[in-house]
């Protein structure tokens, strides 16, 4: 059975990490994230794959699909897909865990480097995630859902415990003056982990977020690309260049 390879990314998985929208809502604001989602996994699916007919199509409610249908796309098995899918994915785990990111192995008592490939990805994201989650989302200007989240995935606790202080005295310091504050131990740290984990934390925030049962198997329903969504009656169309 011959079958175009699909990515769905849905706006409803960013909700932990928006604060203009949830659920089914969707502004301009938060589809920034979409936007830098694509700007890492269409290159990735070009130059590490091969693949070229790609077609981005915006879902029709909240979220963008990617159909591949490319030959050696159309012939993928599902244990291939699930494969192909598996190399992509860096964002795992449901609410209850906090770090979605486990992308490192520990070689010699040290954390190792990032693959050469979402290193690739990281400095693309790195820009993104000052202008969409300091500046426009302010995701950590807040203390719950906000900064909370942020020390929860620092992973040494007398930075935590600097870092609580300060914030909790100077409650209304922005999100970019808190990640400042931040960035400020990890450039002291000589150990790497901090440096680290303030990649993975831009990662978390801002790699794409795929819905992995869309792309692991071939049954799985989808409407077709240009036609109407039966429940907001939002024709899908081309979003790409975003």
């Amino acid at each position: 059975m011959l079958r175009e390879l699909v990515f769905d990314i849905d706006m409803t998985d960013y909700d932990e990490i928006r604060t203009c929208c949830s659920g089914k809502e969707i502004c301009g604001r938060c589809w920034a994230y979409i936007s830098a989602a694509v700007e890492v996994l269409d290159p990735a699916l070009r130059e590490e794959f091969g693949f070229k007919h790609l077609l981005w199509v915006y879902s029709g409610r909240r979220g963008i699909h990617c159909w591949v249908s490319d030959q050696a796309a159309l012939a993928l098995t599902d244990d291939e897909r699930r494969t192909l899918l598996s190399y992509l994915e860096v964002i795992k785990g449901g609410k209850e865990m906090a770090k979605k990111v486990n992308v490192r192995s520990t070689q010699l008592g040290k954390l190792s480097s990032l693959h050469p490939s979402l290193r690739e990805s990281y400095d693309r994201l790195s820009g993104r995630f000052v202008e969409i989650v300091l500046e426009d989302q302010k995701c950590f200007d807040k203390k719950e859902g906000g900064w909370e989240d942020l020390l929860k995935l620092i992973p040494r606790q007398e930075t935590v415990n600097a870092l609580r202080e300060k914030w909790e005295a100077d409650p209304d310091r922005p999100s970019k003056g808190k990640w400042g504050d931040f960035m400020k131990l990890r450039n002291a740290d000589k150990s790497g982990i901090l440096e680290a984990a303030a990649e993975d934390i831009i990662l978390q925030y801002t790699y794409p977020r795929l819905d992995a049962e869309v792309s692991k198997h071939r049954n799985h329903l989808l409407k077709a690309p240009f036609c109407i969504h039966p429940a907001t009656e939002n024709p899908r169309v081309k979003r790409w260049p975003l």
